[in-house]
């Protein structure tokens, strides 16, 4: 990582002209000759209330990472170049272009600006309070806790986003001084990574703190639906969860993470499925696309694991320029399975007359999807997932979207057992799922006689695999920010050779520095991944 911690500010930077997500024009509060824009309390709350909005956009939209990260780590499989997929997912991998001037390059930085547009916004509105004369008594000590509390929140999201994707950032909250009495930007410094999360997961506390015994709601038009205070703080354990096991970059920092404040977290979290609500076409953007037809076909990469008939092993190890669902091993390449999530059967006449409960072959023609071919026919499946479905074909109707699953919060409870030695925990947990979709009831010793998954090595998965098989299908599309399986396959180790484990600060910002720009991914010593733990056959071509 190029130590940039004492790379100044300058100007009117991008990621900190951010308060105008609030539609205001907001100036600099140190300039004593400046128009106010913060006349009234509602201008306050209205800086900070547009947080979460910006914030998911920042994830989820499909001007960010999360289509290219998909495919990336086989969660669904594409051949359009749009969102960067083709781009970001060839063989061999190619690194992140870091460079204003290449089309891709909103996709991978879009997030970095959002969040941090979230952040500046929330920075004034806190000031505001704090400092402004009249603002706190016109609140009330009410409306100043509630915005207080979720401005917490807020902060937390943003930056453990930050920390997820990039390997460096910056705190911002009120009480750094962005300006200087003349109103010039102050030099700030940047933190790697995981100081990041650690101050992501401080601002969840003091989330927690300020509403644990509250008795305020956060309004639907904050966050789609109304978010009484006890409410958020379970969101906010639950978040803390899901940043301490994910902000791992390699299978090392993984094992390393404190499971122990994961399992606590996760006790103290949600109790059953949460949901956003998609209004006015609003929210939906990325997991739209992830189930759009014939651009969401399944990966045999990894869900060809419930394969028992021998096709998986043999596909997995045919050269990626070979291998086609249809031409491929003399035959179609049907997944035959015990496991229910899948079409059932022997045949394409039977899977398709037996969907399974996650897994179809689709009622149009698959091959609508089979285009592009000089992209890669190993990109092509005879399958897509269903669960989504009414997402997309409900599309510009308000209905709601599950973004947050007590499945997730389950697989992160049993990997925390797991990783404590407490396996015989962590398999009642597996089973919950497990034995739904009609396989056997593992144990502590990891017992697998319905051979599901089936790894590339024609081995039946352990305790471990059977763990990570059941969060990747029951948490599919619905992990943080929809970037789940990415951020699991990069601390289990599972990412292709030469797929960046985390991006690198935007050149924008670099530059501004006069500072020299850099990248991870394809060739880069650093901040990639060296090879998948399941050793692929021709990885790297």
């Amino acid at each position: 990582m190029i130590d940039i911690r004492k790379a100044t500010v300058m100007g009117s930077l991008l990621l900190f002209g951010a308060a105008g997500c609030a539609d205001l024009v907001v100036t600099n509060q140190n300039d004593a000759d400046a128009d106010r824009a913060l006349a009234t309390a509602g201008d306050v709350e209205s800086l900070i209330s547009p947080a979460y909005f910006t914030w998911w956009y920042g994830g989820t939209s499909t001007d960010g990472p999360a289509m290219f990260l998909s495919v990336q780590s086989y969660q669904h499989s594409a051949y359009p170049a749009n969102f960067a997929m083709n781009h970001y997912s060839r063989l061999p991998r190619e690194a992140i272009a870091n460079n204003p001037a290449d089309g891709d390059y909103n996709y991978v930085f879009y997030t970095w600006y959002e969040n941090y547009a979230a952040l500046a916004g929330i920075a004034d509105g806190l000031t505001s309070i704090a400092e402004e004369e009249g603002i706190a008594e016109t609140l009330g000590p009410d409306r100043v806790l509630r915005a207080t509390a979720f401005a917490k929140f807020m902060q937390g999201l943003s930056h453990g986003s930050i920390a997820l994707l990039y390997d460096q950032g910056y705190v911002i909250d009120e009480n750094v001084q962005r300006f200087d009495e003349a109103g010039v930007a102050i030099p700030l410094e940047t933190v790697p990574y995981n100081e990041m999360m650690a101050a992501a997961i401080g601002y969840l506390d003091e989330a927690i703190a300020l509403s644990e015994g509250a008795d305020f709601v956060i309004p639907a038009s904050w966050m789609t639906v109304e978010v009484p205070a006890d409410e958020l703080v379970r969101r906010a354990n639950s978040w803390k969860a899901r940043f301490l096991a994910n902000v791992a970059r390699t299978p090392e920092e993984r094992a390393a993470v404190d499971w122990d404040a994961v399992l606590v977290a996760v006790d103290n979290g949600i109790t059953a499925d949460r949901e956003i609500e998609a209004v006015d076409r609003i929210f939906w953007d990325a997991i739209q696309y992830m189930v759009y037809q014939s651009w969401s076909q399944v990966s045999y990469q990894i869900l060809g694991m419930a394969d028992q008939s021998g096709k998986y092993q043999a596909w997995i190890n045919t050269e990626p320029s070979d291998r086609h669902p249809e031409q491929t091993l003399g035959g179609n390449f049907l997944i035959v399975t015990p496991d229910t999530r899948f079409a059932q059967g022997t045949t394409l006449d039977e899977q398709t007359a037996n969907p399974g409960t996650l897994y179809e072959i689709p009622p149009f023609s698959p091959s609508d999807g089979w285009n592009r071919p000089d992209r890669g026919t190993y990109r092509w499946s005879w399958y897509w997932h269903k669960a989504y479905h009414n997402y997309y074909y409900l599309y510009g109707e308000d209905t709601s979207l599950k973004f947050m699953l007590m499945d997730e919060m389950n697989m992160l409870a049993a990997e925390a057992h797991y990783r404590n030695g407490n396996l015989g925990a962590a398999a009642d947990l597996i089973n919950l799922t497990r034995t739904a979709a009609g396989l056997n009831a593992t144990d502590a010793a990891g017992t697998n006689t319905s051979c599901v998954p089936k790894l590339p090595s024609g081995e039946c998965g352990d305790l471990w695999e059977m763990l990570k098989w059941e969060k990747r299908i029951e948490t599919q599309f619905a992990g943080p920010m929809g970037m789940g399986w990415y951020l699991d396959g990069r601390g289990w180790g599972e990412l292709l050779a030469g797929t960046q484990l985390h991006f690198p600060m935007p050149a924008q910002e670099l530059v501004l520095f006069g500072l020299p720009v850099y990248t991870f991914g394809g060739d880069s010593p650093t901040g990639t991944s060296t090879g998948s733990i399941y050793e692929w056959p021709y990885e790297n071509n």
